[in-house]
């Protein structure tokens, strides 16, 4: 498979893709716009309170805008180590444009990151249920509309986060291992050197997706020492490299700086700092079990919030249908950890949803495409639900996992009789149609009152 003609679009593709384009641009443009002249403000020194205090959905951070405009690294780069590296020639460029002009680019720059992404995203989950899957131009059109309308794979699309660049590298990881399957061929080591480089430099979780991909499709040719060096170990060693030398070259000149600036804020206002310092803590105690200092990944980890009610308001529940109330508020300010829908209607959908998932993993799971899946999906499981690593905002990590359930869905609609084909084409075609609405209004609503 030439890389190149990898993200070409195919002509049958066109429509889906361009229409889905569209929306995309149009939810960004939204964003941008609900605080345009704050956003492109072109200041020396205070994009940290420009961004935190007037973008704010679901728990998403704005920290690439920071970074882009000043060069402040505010995410953990051991568990995202290449994303410094990507942003950084974009830093460049905008802080030569801001002193030519005084207006800052940062939002466009993500943008046009955050929308590339999403449309290849869009193309590769077209592709897995087309070429992988082999199921009809209309079904495969229909799953993808259908991954799309769910909540938190919509607004990973339009924030300025790395949600969606890491959603899309996966499904081009599946897509790939998913055609090599299918024809019979193996992985090459430099296939998963550059798929594995790409994948956990965005986020390290998923260098382990990546390699049980390369497992699932080689088999035992997985565990030749030209494929562990190259394609394992290789990308693992250099991107431990990459993150340390931006640490000390970078991280550590600016804890520096930070310590200096936190010293003479404490200096001026001691008590200001420690209300603030105290308010803080009391909320993420309260609600997420948590202090702001959090030291170690273990700080991150919960035993503590109840799985069932996780599983139904926001693992299943807020993942795929926004709640109305506290709309896309962050739990790590101003939302309940637990919200509820105001309406039945919402709980049946998913309730069905889950369902036929269920009913779709009971058909699939002897395909070996699906058994990687599967495997992909109990790594979120064990993170996630069991080790309980972001429990509390589990929603805003769907992207990494969701595109299990229309992929179990198409399995079902090729495994059922022509008569039940129909109807779950029917019900889906429904689901699709009022997620749609319900999401995409909520967020227009969101964005506009904003």
């Amino acid at each position: 498979m030439h890389i190149f003609n990898m993200f070409k679009v195919k002509k049958e593709e066109r429509w889906l893709a361009f229409v889905m384009l569209a929306v995309f641009l149009t939810f960004n443009m939204l964003l941008i716009i609900s605080h345009y002249h704050v956003y492109t403000m072109g200041a020396h020194g205070g994009f940290w309170s420009i961004f935190t205090k007037n973008f704010r959905m679901s728990g998403y951070d704005n920290w690439s805008w920071i970074t882009i405009s000043g060069m402040r690294i505010h995410f953990i780069t051991s568990r995202h180590p290449l994303y410094l590296t990507f942003l950084y020639p974009l830093y460049l460029l905008n802080h030569w444009l801001i002193e030519v002009f005084g207006y800052n680019f940062a939002v466009y720059f993500m943008a046009i990151v955050i929308v590339l992404s999403a449309f290849y995203a869009v193309l590769f989950a077209y592709r897995i249920y087309r070429e992988v899957m082999g199921l009809r131009k209309f079904d495969s059109t229909l799953l993808t509309l259908l991954l799309f309308s769910f909540g938190h794979v919509l607004i990973p699309s339009m924030v300025p986060d790395h949600f969606i660049v890491s959603m899309m590298l996966l499904l081009m990881t599946l897509y790939i291992t998913g055609k090599k399957m299918k024809k019979g061929e193996l992985l090459t080591a430099w296939q998963s050197f550059f798929l594995a480089f790409f994948t956990a430099g965005m986020a390290t979780s998923n260098g382990a997706k990546t390699f049980l991909a390369g497992l699932f499709a080689n088999r035992r040719k997985f565990f030749t020492w030209k494929y562990i060096g190259i394609g394992v170990v290789f990308p693992c060693l250099l991107l431990v490299g990459i993150q340390q030398s931006q640490y000390y070259l970078l991280e550590v000149p600016q804890k520096s700086v930070i310590s200096n600036i936190e010293k003479v804020k404490r200096q001026k206002d001691p008590k200001g700092v420690d209300e603030f310092y105290k308010k803080r803590n009391a909320w993420q105690k309260s609600h997420l079990g948590q202090t702001m200092s959090t030291a170690s990944i273990f700080d991150w980890l919960n035993t503590s919030t109840p799985r069932t009610t996780t599983l139904i308001e926001n693992f299943f529940g807020e993942s795929i249908q926004l709640h109305q109330r506290h709309l896309l508020k962050d739990v790590a300010w101003d939302r309940p950890v637990f919200v509820t829908y105001n309406w039945l209607i919402n709980y049946v959908i998913e309730a069905i949803m889950v369902l036929l998932f269920v009913f779709g993993i009971t058909l699939a799971w002897r395909k070996r495409f699906f058994q990687m899946l599967l495997l992909w999906f109990a790594c979120d499981i064990t993170l996630h639900l069991i080790l309980g690593f972001g429990i509390t905002e589990v929603y805003i990590m769907a992207a990494g996992w969701i595109f299990i359930i229309p992929i179990a869905y198409g399995y079902l609609v090729k495994g059922l009789s022509r008569k039940y084909r129909h109807l779950l084409r029917g019900l889906l075609l429904m689901i699709t149609l009022f997620l749609w609405i319900y999401n995409g209004g909520l967020i227009v609503s969101y964005l506009l009152n904003t």
